[in-house]
């Protein structure tokens, strides 16, 4: 041991080795020393507005920094979580938008050295209420070979709150129902939604109820194939006139059946119209005549125009 220190060099590390482990030692048993050190982004908390028909629509920054000084230990320990920033809204009583001071709790054993920033801008609005009706918003289409029906919505009208202006924006209450794939009715619940013009939906608008029961029906596509429509008309114009044309519109129907009854069924008939002693053209609304076993898919009636003009 004694050669060991005799050693110069060895003396002189262990010398250094000691006067560092002095000064910890010293520095943090030294109440007097003050170090700093910056925190963020801390999030900001609001306080409550005095008024129920008022609302914060926005706090801005939502977020601030802060520098904080004090003994190396505590200032080293500090976390973000020990921190709290706060904005009081007690004061506001009316919709506005005003410059508030943040308040700031720094954690135990340190001081706040700076806020940046210093305040924040906060807008205030008055609540507002309307009601409005609840459209299902169907999306996608059944599978092959099916076809929707019918849908509804357990929630026929829905009461929607908040900032006026947000309110303003709101065209519709929908509810979106996928029925892509589908080849049967079904029913679920659905979640009600504000949306402006674009269908976006719109920010801080509550609706109550926010949920409804959405009922769809979906069907097998029945067989059914387009014909032309054949006008038939009775009768012959008075002496001296002839008919120059006949049209109808639409010049062709869709039909539905039994698949045996549509393979028979090449067009579809009018009712008769009568040109007996006309002198001048006719326009009418008829009614088609199905075939037994078929009907209208579409539409059961057209419109008929038969020109007559004199002979000559």
């Amino acid at each position: 041991m004694d050669r060991f220190l005799e050693n110069e060099t060895i003396v002189k590390i262990l010398a250094v080795v000691m006067a560092i482990l002095l000064w910890f030692i010293v520095s943090s048993s030294n109440p007097a020393q003050v170090v700093t050190r910056p925190f963020g982004p801390i999030q900001l908390s609001e306080g409550s507005l005095p008024r129920s028909n008022l609302t914060v629509s926005s706090v801005v920054p939502g977020t601030i920094e802060v520098t904080i000084k004090g003994s190396p230990q505590n200032v080293a320990s500090a976390k973000i979580r020990d921190f709290g920033a706060f904005v009081a809204l007690g004061s506001i009583t009316h919709a506005g938008t005003y410059s508030l001071p943040i308040r700031v709790s720094a954690p135990t054993g340190t001081s706040l050295q700076s806020i940046v920033p210093s305040h924040v801008v906060v807008t205030v609005e008055k609540l507002g209420t309307k009601k409005m009706p609840v459209a299902l918003r169907i999306l996608g289409t059944p599978s092959p070979g099916y076809e929707l029906k019918a849908s509804t919505s357990s929630v026929k009208t829905a009461t929607l709150n908040g900032p006026t202006t947000e309110l303003d924006l709101v065209r519709h209450i929908i509810a979106d129902v996928s029925v892509g794939g589908r080849s049967s009715g079904f029913q679920e619940q659905v979640i009600l939604l504000p949306v402006n013009k674009h269908g976006q939906v719109v920010p801080h608008v509550q609706v109550s109820p926010n949920l409804a029961a959405a009922t769809v029906s979906i069907a097998a596509i029945p067989p059914h194939k387009t014909v032309p429509v054949v006008v038939k008309y009775t009768g012959v114009p008075a002496t001296g006139y002839t008919i120059q044309k006949i049209s109808v519109a639409p010049t062709s129907v869709e039909i539905t059946g039994t698949t045996s009854a549509l393979s028979g069924v090449t067009a579809i008939d009018t009712q008769p119209v009568s040109v007996s002693g006309q002198t001048s053209s006719i326009a009418e609304t008829m009614t088609l005549v199905f075939p037994k076993g078929t009907s209208a898919l579409t539409v059961n009636k057209v419109t008929v125009t038969i020109t007559i003009t004199p002979k000559g």
